[in-house]
């Protein structure tokens, strides 16, 4: 079985940390609520903080908030910034040439996968952190 990347939802759940939480926060504290690794959290940080999704600050009472509003971070934009795969790949294996089907399913399921992962990003562009924190409020 293939491995399975978290790093979308886990940096979901870190921005929605910090948009609950007045201040900065510490890795260590955003691992704690992940219940994982703060080196991994650090690795998730970096990237959202190259996206300005956050910002980072230094030092003995360092930590990270977000850069703009939680109603102004779509989950589009964290998908993005984590770099997180497409809905699905197709695989590489060569074409058998005396078969028709062979010959041409990469360039259908191309077709399909570009579909699929662009209607994926428009739905998740509808939704902020700040709505995912208000769920979560809600539950």
């Amino acid at each position: 079985m293939a491995s399975v990347n978290t790093q979308f939802s886990i940096a979901v759940h870190l921005l929605a940390g910090l948009a609950s939480r007045e201040g900065l926060v510490t890795s260590e504290a955003l691992a704690e609520s992940v219940n994982t690794n703060p080196a991994f959290v650090k690795r998730v940080l970096a990237k959202m903080s190259r996206a300005a999704l956050i910002r980072t600050h230094t030092g003995k009472l360092g930590g990270c908030e977000l850069a703009r509003g939680a109603e102004k971070i779509t989950l589009r934009d964290v998908y993005v910034a984590v770099e997180a795969p497409k809905a699905f790949a197709i695989h590489s294996y060569p074409a058998n040439k005396s078969c028709v089907i062979s010959r041409n399913i990469k360039g259908v399921m191309g077709e399909v996968s570009i579909a699929a992962q662009q209607a994926f990003e428009a739905e998740i562009a509808k939704t902020t952190i700040a709505d995912i924190v208000q769920k979560i409020e809600a539950s």
